[in-house]
This record gives C-alpha cells, sequence and structure tokens, in this order.
C-alpha cells in the first residue's frame, strides 16, 4: 500500500509542477502582442504589464512599422 501512495505523491507533484506552465503557455499562444512586442522580450513585458503605457511609447512605432510591412509587401 505505501507504493502505491509513494507513487501517488510523484504523480500529484509533477502535476502541480507542469499544468501551471501548460496553462500558462496555452494563453500565451493565444495573445496577439503588438509587432514590436512580438519581437522584443522587454516591449513584451512592458505591454503585458501595462498597454497603455506601451501604447503611449511605442504606438507610433507600431503604426509605422505595420504600414511598412504592407508597403513591403504590396510591392
Amino acid at each position: 500500500m505505501s507504493d502505491e501512495l509513494k507513487y501517488l505523491a510523484v504523480a500529484l507533484l509533477v502535476l502541480f509542477a507542469f499544468v501551471p506552465v501548460t496553462v500558462q503557455a496555452l494563453r500565451r499562444r493565444k495573445e496577439q502582442p503588438p509587432p514590436l512586442a512580438s519581437n522584443d522580450r522587454k516591449l513584451y513585458r512592458l505591454w503585458r504589464s501595462d498597454p497603455d503605457a506601451y501604447q503611449r511609447q511605442y504606438g507610433a512605432l507600431d503604426e509605422e512599422y505595420v504600414k511598412a510591412q504592407k508597403a513591403k509587401r504590396n510591392e
């Protein structure tokens, strides 16, 4: 009986370790960060913590980047 409890305890520890990480990874796959934030870790963290501050500081650069990408595709 004690062997079964040991296996159960190990299984629970593995679940507690990997379930939160997996859920967080699935949530991140769904979100659509702005173009500059998707390529830069610092900007991504700013966007996640305070989207309004990100928009104030880098919103114009994002718009320019999107326009440049559209112009590049149309050529």
